[in-house]
C-alpha cells in the first residue's frame, strides 16, 4: 500500500499478520546452536556447567519450597491457636451466661414462691375475718 507523507514523498507501509512466534523460535534455536558451536569451552565442560547450574537451581527451588512450607505451617499453627482461643472464650461466655440465667431463674422461683405464700396467707386471713364477721352478725 502506498502512502504519502506531508512532503509528498511516497513511502510503503508493510503490514504483517500473525504473531511472529515461529521466527522467534527459529531464532532462539539458531542462537543456542551458535552459542554451543562458538563457545570457548568443550562439550564436556559445557555439560558440567549446565549440570552445576541445574543442581543450584534445584537446591534453590527446594530451599524456597521449605521456606514456603515453614511459612504455611506457622500460619496454620497461628490460625489453629486463634480458633482454639476464640472457642474457649465463646465456651466460657456461654457457660457464664447459662449460670446467670440459672441464678435469675432460681431467684424468680424463690420470689414467686414467696409471693404465693404471702397471697395464700392474706387469703387465709380474709377468710378467717369473713367467718368471724359472719359469726358476729349471726
Amino acid at each position: 500500500m502506498r502512502d504519502y507523507d506531508d512532503d509528498g514523498v511516497p513511502y510503503v507501509v508493510i503490514e504483517r499478520s500473525g504473531t511472529g512466534l515461529i521466527p522467534f523460535i527459529w531464532g532462539a534455536l539458531l542462537g543456542a546452536a551458535a552459542a554451543l558451536l562458538l563457545a570457548p569451552k568443550s562439550g564436556a565442560e559445557t555439560q558440567e556447567e549446565l549440570k552445576e547450574r541445574a543442581r543450584r537451581l534445584r537446591e534453590r527451588a527446594e530451599g524456597k519450597a521449605e521456606e514456603l512450607q515453614d511459612t504455611l505451617q506457622d500460619a496454620l499453627a497461628r490460625g489453629r491457636r486463634e480458633v482454639e482461643d476464640r472457642y474457649e472464650t465463646a465456651k466460657k461466655t456461654v457457660s457464664e451466661g447459662r449460670e446467670r440465667a440459672q441464678e435469675a431463674l432460681d431467684a424468680g422461683r424463690k420470689a414467686a414462691h414467696a409471693a404465693r405464700s404471702e397471697v395464700e396467707e392474706q387469703v387465709s386471713r380474709r377468710r378467717s375475718r369473713g367467718k368471724e364477721e359472719e359469726a358476729a352478725e349471726g
